[in-house]
């Protein structure tokens, strides 16, 4: 069986994305293609939303000593000032360092990809495919993305392959095959 390892493969696109982003993409497609949908569903109430500008955000100022935006505005600051981006062709969907995001019908939806890192107590399959979307709902935001540097995948062909990355210190993870909107998966030991 041959894999492909992601961090070669995105070595060899020269794009600014995490292994680990393209990973949940594959582990999650269906879930965040829905989370997309919703957000283009004017019926659909987004629970809660954010702005662009992150001075009247209660979090962002709590780490203000440290020099830092707070999770979800670092997200957006990301991928609005995006470099060397991937896109997704199949799902018109572009991915960037930890996150994954696409502009619908006037809203930025960015769909965080924690590192498994982070992952505390017993891992499940739950904890290993977390992902945590925001919206962004703002009259400033661009009419479309563009970006200088874009480098097209198909997410397709990825999910018919079994691709690696590294997962944390004790596991690489293993992409298995399933179908098209996500992949299973299996955890090897590194060592």
């Amino acid at each position: 069986m041959k894999i492909l390892s992601l961090e070669k493969y995105i070595e060899k696109l020269d794009a600014e994305v995490y292994p680990i982003t393209i990973m949940k993409f594959l582990l999650n497609k269906g879930k965040i293609l829905s989370y997309f949908r919703k957000a283009s569903d004017p019926e659909y109430t987004i629970r809660y939303t954010y702005k662009i500008n992150s001075s009247s955000c209660e979090f962002c100022h709590k780490k203000k000593d440290e020099g830092i935006l707070c999770r979800q505005h670092t997200s957006i600051d990301r991928v609005l000032n995006a470099d060397n981006i991937i896109l997704d062709i199949d799902t018109k969907t572009y991915l960037y360092k930890n996150e994954i995001y696409r502009l619908i019908d006037g809203k930025l939806v960015i769909i965080y990809c924690p590192h498994p890192k982070l992952i505390s107590g017993d891992m499940t399959d739950v904890k290993v495919r977390r992902i945590n979307p925001i919206t962004v709902i703002d009259s400033n935001l661009p009419a479309e993305l563009s970006y200088e540097n874009t480098i097209s995948i198909m997410s397709s062909e990825l999910l018919e392959k079994h691709v690696e990355c590294w997962f944390n210190d004790s596991y690489t993870i293993v992409t298995i095959p399933e179908d098209r909107n996500k992949s299973n998966f299996c955890l090897v030991l590194n060592h």
